[in-house]
């Protein structure tokens, strides 16, 4: 479920590793190594600037070059400046850099975890990654990053009445206006009187009260906002810093939380390393990112049988908590109805509205052979794509790169409305669309998607499935080309009179209705069993002690 730039970090230790300055040094060095390295800071500092600069606007070749001088000109290299230069280079679509320099940091500091997270995003979108590869390197962050905190857990005095209602905590980087929070919003807001939420929020304080979705987060009576603002010693310019996990952990227990919810995964201003320290007794990861934390301290995955089948549970450390389709979708108010078919009367357009993170060789190897079957087809891409990104996806699709049309970012809304153009989304792969499928769906518009083993290549064809469009769903590069094919072409009769009643299809299905009761029963359901579990011998005697 695509997401976040990388302008803030959560969820690392709370003083040292925060990136109060992306692009500062050490500073615990000996006097003399300090008074160098302090001489090196002056002289760096327009690069410095130019790089701050650059990578707040998203301008990711320009940052790129001052990061670069900054580390090798000036010899300012630190896990940040890697951390940093590994974001330029994911952007620009340069997966295998990125992945070296985000090692790179976390070789100079193991502690680093922020880096460990973007190593296992990025591994998740390659084509390469096998699910066992994916898990190992989850396996290797756990070992690394929270196994210790797991073992040195207490055990839980939550009362184990099966039917009372229940303290649902939700922690999350995203209460805000965002991709994500369009599937949890309304399950955080409409629970019923046996389900009390609580939102623990990382999100980072330059979000608050800029639009009514985070205002809306932000008054919940039971809203704990986990990030402080703090003047910066040195440069005097106000900071977020993140409560260490300690912190979080102890009001989480305060709170007498029953059952707590990630919402970020591995995304940016997450806090799994308080997921480590076990501070509720059910834990459960969902919708903010598919395909699972993969470590013990988390109990259960969100997810539905096409994302998961029930023969493949044993490839999964959580246990799977089944829910009628992975995601349920809150549409953006005053959308325009789907537009007629455009190639009914034009000539067929298809669509890529994904991140750069999401589109590989593979994916542009298929699309270039389906715009060599319809020359007369265009294919619009549309999202921040940086010049030397494009430069390589122009590269890659060869003689067809004429008939492809970049387009810019444009405000959510404008973003949602482009999809009038498009007659059929084409689908990445490994990467699914999650939010952004359904964001076209309800415009109208399907995709094609090629069904993969993993769960981060199956989120469409849950969707596509949960409302009867199964045809659209490939089992090989070679069907997904013929399918995209004939639907703008022999079935387009049928393409358009999917995308008249698209939207109704989609508002009655269970990706609208009925979703908050079926995630209450699964969270009764979760409870329940954990009330039926026998005390261990050693919970029994924490319990006795804290009641003495």
């Amino acid at each position: 479920m695509g997401k976040r730039g990388f302008s803030a970090a959560g969820g690392q230790r709370t003083t040292s590793k925060l990136e109060r300055n992306r692009f500062r040094s050490k500073s615990d060095d000996p006097a003399a190594a300090q008074r160098a390295h302090m001489e090196r800071m002056v002289k760096a500092m327009p690069d410095i600037a130019a790089a701050q600069a650059n990578y707040d606007a998203q301008n990711w070749d320009e940052a790129e070059a001052a990061i670069k001088r900054v580390i090798f000109d000036h010899g300012l290299s630190n896990p940040l400046s890697y951390d940093a230069w590994g974001s330029c280079a994911q952007f620009q679509g340069r997966i295998d850099l990125a992945i070296q320099c985000f090692r790179k940091a976390l070789e100079s500091d193991p502690e680093y975890r922020v880096a460990h997270d973007r190593i296992i995003m990025l591994m998740d979108a390659q084509p390469s990654t096998t699910a066992e590869k994916a898990q190992r390197e989850r396996t290797r962050w756990w070992e690394r990053h929270g196994k210790r905190s797991y073992e040195r857990r207490k055990p839980h005095l939550n009362n184990r009445d099966p039917e009372r209602p229940l303290r649902v905590g939700y922690v999350s980087g995203d209460f805000q206006y965002h991709s994500a929070a369009t599937v949890f919003y309304r399950i955080i807001f409409h629970h019923t009187k046996a389900f009390v939420p609580y939102l623990y929020s990382s999100t980072p304080t330059k979000y608050f009260y800029t639009d009514s979705i985070t205002r809306g987060f932000a008054m919940h009576p039971n809203f704990v906002q986990m990030v402080e603002q703090r003047e910066n010693p040195i440069t005097k310019i106000p900071e977020d810093v993140p409560w260490p996990d300690w912190m979080v952990s102890e009001r989480i227990k305060r709170d007498e939380i029953d059952i707590l919810v990630d919402l970020s995964g591995y995304t940016a201003n997450n806090r799994l390393s308080v997921f480590c320290m076990k501070p509720a007794p059910i834990q459960i990861t969902g919708w903010g990112y598919a395909t699972g934390v993969g470590w013990p301290a988390m109990d259960y995955l969100v997810t539905d049988r096409v994302v998961v089948p029930e023969d493949r549970q044993h490839e999964h450390v959580e246990k799977p908590l089944y829910l009628p389709v992975v995601l349920d979708y809150e549409p953006t108010d005053g959308m325009p109805e789907a537009n007629v078919l455009p190639c009914l009367t034009e000539r067929p357009t298809f669509g890529v509205f994904q991140r750069s993170l999401k589109i590989n060789a593979e994916c542009i190897a298929v699309w270039r052979q389906i715009l060599q079957r319809l020359p007369e087809s265009r294919l619009i891409m549309k999202s921040h794509y940086c010049d030397t990104f494009k430069a390589w996806m122009v590269q890659e699709f060869q003689d067809q790169a004429r008939q492809v049309e970049f387009q810019p970012v444009t405000s959510s809304f404008e973003h949602k409305v482009a999809y009038s153009q498009i007659d059929l989304n084409l689908d990445p792969w490994p990467q699914t669309g999650g939010v952004s499928a359904c964001d076209a769906l309800w415009q109208g518009v399907p995709a094609v998607t090629l069904l993969g083993p993993r769960v981060i290549q199956r989120t469409t064809a849950s969707l596509l499935t949960t409302l009867g469009l199964t045809d659209f769903i490939a089992q090989t590069e070679d069907e997904y080309i013929e399918k995209a094919v004939a639907w703008v072409t022999e079935r387009k009769p049928e393409l358009a009179e999917i995308r008249r009643t698209l939207r109704a299809t989609c508002d009655a299905s269970p990706i609208r209705q009925g979703y908050l009761e079926a995630v209450e029963t699964a969270y009764r359901q979760a409870w329940r069993d954990w009330c039926a579990t026998p005390l261990t011998v050693a919970e029994a005697q924490y319990r006795l002690e804290q009641a003495s």
